[in-house]
């Protein structure tokens, strides 16, 4: 297509979607948000430091009409309070300059937030994910961010887990997000390892606002659609308020083939050629890694077939001819059905209430309802003859294709027959390997008849919180309250085959008895009596398109699952000032939770037994409750003297029993110094603790597929050093040297790589030492830069005892290259080639949760903001915000195993040293514009990796040779307002459409389906979308 055609379509796409809003807007249901007072805290769409909005309030006592506020990472509700940690916000209108409706990847541009666990381009093949949005602050794991409604938890959008799914929190409702980085476990509980993010509802709402828009990519797919209302009204003089919303998205999907980049299967060229010899041929290797080659899957729709003795499987071709399989003209192309971007429909429903019952209580409630429907497609379902997923588990995998069969009507009549479905060149090549005497075969197979893997998933979350809160005697805060939520998901998986019903419709004999008494007794039917009694149909694998419709009907398969997470929180905390001191009132919160949670997942009967083609997937159940206790304290020390406009010492503490791992502690103790009005300084040490989840401890072991890293690539029967050796002690490894001279794999090999998940009922809770210090400059004093604020913070986090589970590629690296027993009893080989794989080839890699050694990472934040009133440098009435936040990671790794060598990961892909983003906008009378920049350094391939393409001199190829460079993304909008009323917008993300590096297939961080890292960089390329926004 050339590029004018391209713009065309998009151009006609984004016309389109712009109808296409019109008429969601119309069909859609009205529904209520709870508006927030709609004070602007923070300019532009980059982060900064609502704290710093505070400051000036610090300085003096608070008057009797200041409204006493609570700022995420403190439960003390003041007018005078500031963050004690690094805390950046979004307003709700940065939000709606994003052009963006899932919250996720509004938050995902700011630097803080490392690659997601899950999202809409990477969880195709995290086929029970699709369509979730999770956030990992720091790269320490999505389990390690708490997620917060108004400060208060939030159930769980993963069941079994602590993962909060942000798509159901209706963006249009948020007045803002707090993201609070450092361990705030003292404060909030379990799970604040790496840090918070808090979405603060709107509240106290009056009028309407209604928001529409469409989008389309620049290939005419990518479209999205919104349409959302909000109706707010006070009531009763302002005593009471109620808001309700009700929102409709959608998101298409991308398809693989529809980008050059992943349009073909292939892998990196570097990747195949790297050897584990120490050559200088590793240099040429390392100089094409970010190069591909077609390579094709060897399971093919026309089945392959090992006969004989022969190393090259058979394919029955078009033309019925029966010869060696060539991977390059017969090998199977899947990226038509892979999808770079899952499709995905939510309908959200909130509502909240408020009433002053009396003049110091005031009854809330709050509520959510989302339900959100998801497509993933995968290629058709590979059917292989042994293995983990294999129709046959032990053994070669081959079955008989002749037998000797008696008449079930007289025993006494037998004989040798010939399954008719075979054709004569196969029968030929085959000869008997087991030993019973009759020739076998083993298949392998493209499910291709079935259809494509689709997954279609439901999920349903519904939320509630319902409190009192009052003032004592003007001087203390408190607040009850209960707070219950439910996830259910259920999903059906397409596509599939039953396995067990397989192996009998594979063993066919002709019907020689004339059983079916129609006269045919050449016709194919089962051999078992039991069989053919259950219904058995005859599978004719031998070509393509020859598997007739009653076998499909007989054949097919549907996974199933069907899970919950419940979540019941009831609270109660007090603050308020304690006494006065010179400085100030001494300032404490105490508190109190009760929190039990329960997860359960029920899958059909095969996907429990991994009996469908697809991985092992086991019913699961859990529960726990924790009871805790809290409390925080602010005291001041010195105000309003030389050097020491305000100095504060403040410390927080939790006690928390849970069921499952006994009772621990977790604390913090900070210090705040203004020496003078423009300047505050800060300080933090806490003591966080994160218990395991529901999950981590209870659930089942359960098989999955995934690609690794062979490090046995590439051996000879003559290469030299550990990894050779270790790899020459397999039989299999040797048989496919002494077949091909050196190692060598196939596309099914890298990817077909099975291996159990394990939970592990024994872990303890894992402990976080953080450290932040810091500094916020708001030079309020200077009447030129008062509205400047420049925050800089160094942050330093260690885990003690992290929960995680091994890699697999680090187990094969410890195995391989260290001859580690503990790490090579996790893996098996095949001893002989089977199906599309082949001798040696990797089987299964076993992975448990552990308590590892720990991990780590330190860096720098910081964060700048100006705003200026354009008036004041005589262009109009208008605002200009300006702000910046940059990241600076200087050292990050995990330690797999007490004892181990620590594995760095800063610098690498998905997490470099290096992120920045930058916002500009301006509001001038009617119009208005924005702009913002995403900067993503560069980064390295694993260093681990690198470490196998050892030179002959022992030493490693250039490190830029591994080196993908930085990308820097823009997005821009502009928007026009009539009467203040209405605001019509156009804007396009990815504007330079940047295309994101060839992290390809073979390479460590590759996404399968998009040939990158999706989770970090933008694999759809430019949107454009359209809209307007109401309010009255």
């Amino acid at each position: 297509m050339t590029n004018t055609a391209r713009n065309s379509r998009a151009l006609k796409g984004l016309l389109l979607t712009g109808a296409s809003a019109v008429t969601l807007l119309i069909g859609a249901p009205a529904y209520a948000q709870d508006a927030a007072s709609q004070t602007t805290t923070t300019p532009g769409a980059t982060p900064t430091d609502p704290a710093t909005n505070l400051q000036d309030r610090t300085q003096s006592a608070p008057s009797d009409t200041e409204e006493a506020i609570v700022v995420t990472g403190s439960r003390i509700k003041s007018p005078t309070v500031t963050s004690p940690s690094p805390l950046q916000g979004i307003t709700s209108e940065d939000i709606a300059r994003t052009g963006r409706t899932n919250v996720q990847e509004i938050l995902q541009t700011n630097p803080t937030f490392g690659a997601p666990g899950q999202s809409r381009t990477v969880s195709n093949y995290n086929a029970l994910f699709a369509g979730l949005s999770t956030v990992n602050l720091r790269n320490l794991g999505a389990n390690r961010t708490l997620v917060l409604i108004d400060g208060r938890r939030v159930v769980a959008g993963v069941p079994g887990t602590a993962q909060v799914d942000l798509s159901m929190i209706p963006s249009s409702f948020v007045d803002r997000i707090d993201v609070l980085t450092g361990g705030a476990s003292a404060v909030y509980g379990s799970d604040a390892i790496a840090g918070v993010v808090n979405f603060i509802y709107k509240k106290k709402f009056d009028g309407l606002l209604l928001n529409a828009q469409g989008g389309v990519s620049q290939d005419g797919d990518d479209g999205q659609y919104s349409t959302n209302l909000t109706i707010g009204h006070n009531f009763d003089d302002g005593r009471g308020n109620v808001m309700v919303y009700a929102g409709y998205e959608k998101e298409n999907g991308v398809r693989s083939v529809d980008r050059f980049r992943s349009s073909t299967d292939q892998t990196s060229i570097g990747a195949l050629q790297r050897s584990n010899n120490r050559t200088d041929a590793n240099l040429t290797a390392a100089q094409n890694l970010f190069r591909a080659q077609a390579n094709l899957s060897s399971v093919v729709p026309a089945s392959t077939f090992n006969a004989g003795t022969a190393t090259t499987p058979y394919i029955v071709d078009a033309n019925g001819t029966v010869r060696p399989f060539v991977g390059a003209t017969d090998g199977f192309n899947r990226t038509p059905y892979d999808a770079i971007a899952v499709p995905v429909e939510r309908r959200l429903f909130a509502a909240r209430a408020n009433y002053e019952v009396a003049d110091t209580v005031n009854v809330f409630m709050e509520g959510n309802y989302g339900n959100t429907k998801a497509r993933s497609q995968l290629e058709p379902s590979p059917l292989v003859a042994t293995g983990t997923l294999g129709i046959f588990r032990q053994g070669n995998g081959r079955y008989n294709i002749e037998q000797v069969f008696a008449n079930p009507n007289n025993p006494a009549q037998s004989q040798l027959v010939v399954n008719p479905l075979v054709p004569t060149g196969l029968y030929n090549v085959a000869t008997d390997t087991n030993g019973d005497g009759f020739r076998d075969v083993a298949v392998s197979r493209r499910l291709l008849e079935f259809g494509p893997r689709i997954g279609l998933f439901d999920r349903t979350q519904f939320r509630a919180v319902i409190g009192l809160e009052g003032e004592i005697a003007n001087k203390w805060n408190w607040e009850v309250s209960y707070n219950y939520g439910k996830t259910s998901a259920s999903s059906t998986f397409g596509g599939l085959i039953n396995q067990d019903r397989v192996i009998q419709a594979l063993n066919v004999v002709p019907d020689i008895y004339d059983l079916n008494n129609n006269g045919n007794r050449s016709e194919a039917i089962c051999a078992g009596a039991e069989a053919r009694a259950q219904g058995c149909v005859p599978y004719d694998v031998y070509g393509a398109g020859k598997v007739s419709p009653a076998a499909l009907s007989y054949l097919g398969a549907t996974s199933t699952r069907d899970a919950s997470q419940t979540l019941n929180v009831v609270a109660a905390n007090i603050s308020g000032a304690l006494f006065k001191l010179p400085a100030g009132d001494v300032q404490i919160a105490l508190g109190a939770e009760y929190r039990r949670e329960s997860s359960k997942e029920t899958f059909d009967p095969l996907s429990q037994v991994a009996r469908n083609s697809y991985i092992q997937q086991t019913n699961t159940s859990g529960r726990f409750d924790v009871k805790e206790a809290y409390g925080e304290i602010i005291v001041p020390l010195l105000s309003d003297t030389p050097f020491f406009q305000q100095l504060n010492i403040r410390g927080a503490g939790r006690v928390s029993d849970y069921s499952t791992v006994g009772t621990f502690v977790a604390y913090n103790a900070g210090l705040e110094w203004s020496p003078v009005r423009d300047l505050r300084l800060r300080a933090v040490y806490a003591h966080a603790v994160r218990a395991p989840n529901i999950g981590e401890l209870f659930a089942a072991p359960t098989a999955t597929v995934s690609s690794v890293n062979d490090p046995c690539a590439g051996v000879t029967a003559t290469t030299t050093g550990t990894t050779s050796t270790v790899c020459r002690a397999n039989a299999g490894v040797q048989a496919n040297i002494a077949q091909n001279g050196v190692f060598t794999l196939n596309q099914s090999d890298l990817q077909g790589v099975g291996g159990l998940n394990i939970s592990n009922p024994n872990i303890q809770q894992e402990t976080a030492r953080t450290y932040t210090l810091g500094a916020v400059l708001n030079p309020v004093s200077i009447r030129a830069l008062r509205n400047l604020t420049l925050t800089v913070d160094y942050y330093n986090i260690k885990l003690d005892d992290a929960i995680s589970s091994t890699g697999r590629d680090f187990i094969l690296q410890q195995c391989y290259l260290n001859n580690d027993p503990q790490f090579c009893s996790l893996i098996s080989r095949r001893t002989v080639a089977s199906g599309p794989y082949s001798a040696g080839s990797i089987q299964q890699v076993d992975t448990q949760l552990i308590n590892s050694g720990g991990a780590f990472t330190k860096g720098i934040d910081a964060t700048f903001s100006y705003r200026q009133n354009l008036a004041d440098w005589g262009l109009g009435n208008g605002i200009a915000n300006l702000s910046f936040a940059y990241t600076h990671l200087i050292k990050q790794y995990l330690i797999p195993l007490a004892g181990a060598a620590i594995d760095r990961s800063d610098g690498e892909i998905n997490n470099p040293n290096d992120r920045f983003q930058a916002s500009l906008s301006a509001d001038i009378g009617a119009f208005g514009f924005t702009l913002n920049g995403q900067y993503i350094g560069a980064s390295y391939l694993d260093d681990q990796y690198r470490a196998r393409f050892l030179l002959a001199d022992g030493s490693l190829p250039d490190k830029k040779l591994f080196r993908i460079g930085a990308k820097f993304y823009t997005d821009a909008q502009v928007r026009f307002n009539v009467a203040q009323k209405f605001e019509f917008f156009v804007g396009a993300n990815n504007l330079l459409n940047t295309q994101p590096p060839p992290i390809i297939t073979g390479l460590t961080g590759s996404v399968t389906g998009t040939e990158t890292a999706a989770g970090t960089y933008d694999p759809i390329g430019r949107r454009f979308y359209s809209g307007f926004r109401l309010k009255l």
